[in-house]
């Protein structure tokens, strides 16, 4: 007998010398930074002391057809491989660069001050730390408890609210391969009213936009990439304005491209042809144009002639303004609110009234689901893909109005099809945000030529008349189809708002929700999760909850990144079908604390190619984790860093240990950047 566990004593050490080289399903490589972030200027008064620039990555370049890292023949699954894309950020953005509208809840847009951040959270999330989640969203990361007007925080709305007295830095910059990149919005030439706006505040070390990238695309030449920018801020007269809030933008070589929205057919709603908002969400070669998917502003919002210029009913909603002394804070800013001027912004829309306002800075607008084709010159021309088929505003509560957006495309069976939002009147009571499916009519992508329909299982109400979902939205689909969402409980479930994820097959029309039935570990009651990215295998990546904490009157959860198999099984790796991980767990080499896998744990997966690659956000602590559990402690040097995870081929599924007296699957450790990065990302999607 002795000599028999001999035996297997010395088996399972040779197994596991064999194993231990490539005990991880995947490597983690770091996007090094090669920008300029850290040196560029910022506010005075913010609190940089004790802050790093944090960076997020946000999409990764497709692989080739036929390339898998899996493969242990591949040659194409080197660390430099397969770019990443995303931004860097000081603090917290307030209302998310990609968010439609904010929080994918708000399509009353009143969620513009410390108040309505609070408010929010008491009714969707439900933390009893809803106060200074507020202050933060609002004040900024870092912002000083003791004295919240200071202007101490990094980033934060009242920043954006107070530029036109106080200016501006950036908060967000965009990052391809670790680079920093400029877009339009960088250059004053590329603003048609640049003469009524004034003098472009971008001299190189002071920067304004706020700019993210959503994704890049192999062209025939340059490689296209695509995201979101707010105007630069311009100086005139004493005061500080932007031309836009949000636009979509296409970089292709030396082209930098500007995603106008649709031209508007009635006079009344010039505001939204000049400065409302656009959104570029994802892309794909089609007809050998890059066609962008997002979405773009069409009528405003907070004034709104719902009659005919002859006979105008006009809807006026003072409240998408924000509270003047939120943003005036302690200091005695010359700053003011007039009904009338804001309604002159939609009456009198022309740049020299606009830009002059300040009013006019805080417009809202209606916005549908839009298209773009772009050439190789840079070109962009613009379409519908659906006209509306409800009224601009909610007819019951004319606070709301009609949102809807193209959040992911891809081609499948040679036409482009699209998943998103779009707005429901349910029972002639309320406008309520539900995840639709785009399709065109004929095959072509000509405007207005898209068939619509929402997904089943994600219903506003349940067949007792309740309202089960305060909102749902399609997040991502590949070439088989399939579509990836998320739908958010409009009740508390296991002390949660739980957001749930779920996969969509468009071809038999079954919805499948990522729940207990695949991991319940995992995917627990009363979960939150983000589906972000599928590929073309059916492997969904995202992000859920880690711990099982309450979080209605308790706090907010930790969340780590996950892995789902919906395909069938990954050859040369432990992917089994239907199977669910979390990344921890595959990236986990089963080293000693010194090994580079432990300076990792990975916060958030956004995207996955053909390849198997993965583009995440990982907190790093530059020398180590205290130990190799998921909850361990950094003891100094955590920051939020952009990475790939390169598949490796062989690998084994290593389950990271529990701390003793830790909550089941409690997240890591709960510092400064893991607070900021469970705000700061909006409802978007890359592959």
């Amino acid at each position: 007998m002795q000599h028999k566990m001999l035996k297997l004593s010395t088996l399972a050490i040779l197994i596991a010398g064999a194993t231990g080289a490539n005990a991880a399903v995947y490597k983690v490589v770091e996007v090094t930074d090669a920008s300029d972030v850290e040196s560029l200027q910022y506010f005075p008064t913010a609190n940089t002391s004790n802050n790093s620039v944090e960076f997020y990555g946000q999409g990764i370049k497709a692989s080739e057809p036929g390339a898998n890292c899996f493969d242990t023949a591949s040659t194409s699954c080197t660390p430099d491989d397969y770019t990443v894309v995303g931004e860097s950020r000081k603090g917290t953005a307030g209302i998310n660069y990609r968010d439609t509208i904010a929080f994918l809840t708000d399509n009353y847009q009143h969620l513009n001050d410390r108040y309505e951040f609070e408010r929010y959270c008491n009714d969707n999330l439900g933390f009893n730390t809803c106060d200074v989640w507020s202050e933060e969203q609002y004040y900024g990361l870092a912002y000083n408890r003791d004295d919240v007007k200071d202007r101490t925080g990094l980033g934060g709305l009242q920043r954006e609210q107070a530029a036109w007295s106080l200016g501006y830095y950036s908060n967000a910059l965009p990052i391809v391969n670790g680079e920093r990149i400029t877009t339009f919005a960088n250059t004053a030439a590329s603003y048609d009213d640049a003469a009524e706006l004034g003098t472009i505040i971008d001299d190189g070390s002071h920067l304004t936009p706020n700019t993210v990238v959503n994704g890049i695309v192999a062209g025939t030449g340059a490689d296209y990439v695509y995201g979101i920018t707010s105007s630069a801020y311009f100086s005139k007269d004493g005061r500080n304005a932007r031309a836009f809030d949000k636009r979509g933008f296409v970089n292709a070589g030396e082209n930098k491209t500007e995603l106008a929205p649709p031209t508007v057919s009635r006079t009344d709603d010039k505001l939204a042809e000049q400065t409302g908002q656009t959104l570029a969400n994802d892309a794909v070669i089609y007809n050998d144009q890059l066609l962008v998917v997002g979405s773009a502003s069409y009528a405003p919002s907070f004034y709104y002639n719902r009659g005919s210029s002859s006979n105008p009913t006009w809807e006026y909603d003072n409240d998408k303004l924000p509270d003047l002394d939120d943003i005036k804070g302690d200091d005695n800013l010359d700053i003011s609110f007039n009904d009338d001027r804001f309604k002159s912004c939609v009456t009198n829309a022309s740049p020299s009234n606009v830009y002059s306002n300040f009013e006019c800075q805080f417009s809202t607008f209606a916005n549908q689901a839009a298209f773009w084709t772009v050439d190789s010159a840079g070109q962009a021309t613009p379409g519908i893909i659906t006209t509306p088929d409800e009224k601009v505003l909610d007819p019951d509560n004319r606070d709301r109005s009609f949102q809807a957006s193209a959040k992911a495309v891809a081609v499948v069976d040679a036409k482009p099809v699209i998943t998103g939002f779009s707005t429901k009147y349910r029972d002639d009571d309320y406008y309520a945000v539900r995840a639709a499916v785009f399709t065109p009519k004929d095959g072509s992508i000509a405007d207005n030529n898209w068939s619509m329909k929402f997904i089943p299982g994600t219903e506003v109400e349940n067949n007792d008349g309740d309202r089960q979902y305060s909102y749902s939205t399609g997040t991502g689909i590949n070439d088989n189809n399939k579509v990836i969402g998320i739908a958010k409980n409009y009740r508390a479930e296991n002390r949660s708002y739980a957001q749930k994820m779920f996969v969509f097959d468009n071809v038999a029309g079954k919805t499948k929700f990522l729940d207990t039935s695949i991991d319940s570990t995992i995917f627990f009651d009363g979960s939150n999760g983000y589906a972000a990215a599928i590929n073309n295998s059916d492997v969904v990546v995202g992000w859920v909850d880690s711990e099982t904490v309450n979080q209605v009157d308790g706090r907010q959860r930790r969340q780590r990144a996950f892995l789902f198999n919906d395909g069938a099984k990954i050859a040369n790796s432990p992917l089994s079908a239907n199977g669910a991980w979390m990344l921890d767990n595959l990236t986990n080499d089963n080293g000693d604390t010194s090994a580079v896998a432990n300076q990792f744990r990975i916060a958030q997966a956004t995207g996955i190619n053909d390849a198997g690659v993965i583009s995440a956000t990982a907190l790093r602590c530059a020398a180590g984790y205290d130990n190799l559990t998921s909850e361990s402690q950094c003891s100094g040097g955590e920051r939020l860093v952009a990475v790939k995870l390169v598949p490796i081929p062989d690998g084994t599924v290593d389950v990271r240990p529990e701390e003793s007296g830790t909550i089941e699957r409690s997240g890591a450790s709960f510092g400064m950047f893991a607070l900021t990065l469970l705000g700061l990302f909006g409802f978007r999607r890359r592959k």
